[in-house]
Formats: structure tokens, sequence, C-alpha cells
């Protein structure tokens, strides 16, 4: 497959499973009994080179944000070199510390999408715990 290929078919693949981690969010949301309030997509990638080949990974973070304010998130991954698992889809959802968030603008309706480097992400999950599943 061409590099170009590559790329758009990993980005397209990132933004599917963006939608299917926004689901679940929303999902989380409703069964928490929490607004919410705002969506915010950080992607990250990698392109490595390997003979005569690119193979793309990229990454990124779904965020929410409910009243309170409370943040989530759920990290997704794709590569370009594997198949797309449940396994990948169904990472945590993870209970994010509102000042490693501050920066970041969050839409009510859509999304406000970033570019960063995975160290940029890395540190937003720093000492994140799984979101609480109990009422």
């Amino acid at each position: 497959m061409k590099s170009k290929d590559t790329r758009t078919a990993a980005r397209s693949a990132l933004l599917l499973m963006r939608d299917h981690a926004q689901a679940r969010l929303k999902d989380y949301a409703s069964r928490h009994r929490m607004r919410v309030t705002g969506w915010h997509f950080m992607i990250d990638s990698l392109i490595v080179s390997e003979k005569g080949e690119d193979r793309v990974s990229e990454s990124g973070l779904v965020m929410m944000r409910c009243t309170g304010p409370r943040y989530y998130a759920v990290r997704i991954t794709v590569n370009s070199d594997a198949t797309a698992s449940a396994e990948s889809a169904s990472e945590d959802i993870l209970e994010l510390a509102a000042e490693r968030v501050a920066h970041l603008i969050f839409a009510r309706d859509g999304w406000t999408q970033t570019k960063a480097i995975k160290k940029q992400t890395d540190e937003i999950v720093k000492d994140a715990k799984p979101a609480p599943e109990g009422e």
C-alpha cells in the first residue's frame, strides 16, 4: 500500500474509533446522570518507515467534559500493520484531573480537535484512574 493511502486509511479508522469512543462516553454519562458539556479530540501520530514501507500508528484521546466540571477520556489507537480488535476499542474510561485539561477548549456541539505529540497526551492521562462504574 502506498504511504499516502496507508496514512489515509489509518486516519479514517481512527475517526471511526473516535465516534465509537464518543458513544461509550455518552452512555457512561447517561448511566451516571451527568450532563455532557463538551468534547475534545487530541490526535497524536507516529509514522515509522520499515524497508521502504510506511507503518502508521495513530492514537488520540477522546475527551468529554461534564457538569461539575468533570472530565473523562478514552485512548484510541490504530496501527496500519495490524487488524483492529475489540480489545483496542474497549479501553478503560479514565477520569481526568481538571488541571491536566484546563488548557483545552471543549466544544458543546461537534468536536474541538488538536494535534499533539504522544508525550503531551500521555501527560494528560498521567495518574488518571479508571472511572467508577457504580452509581
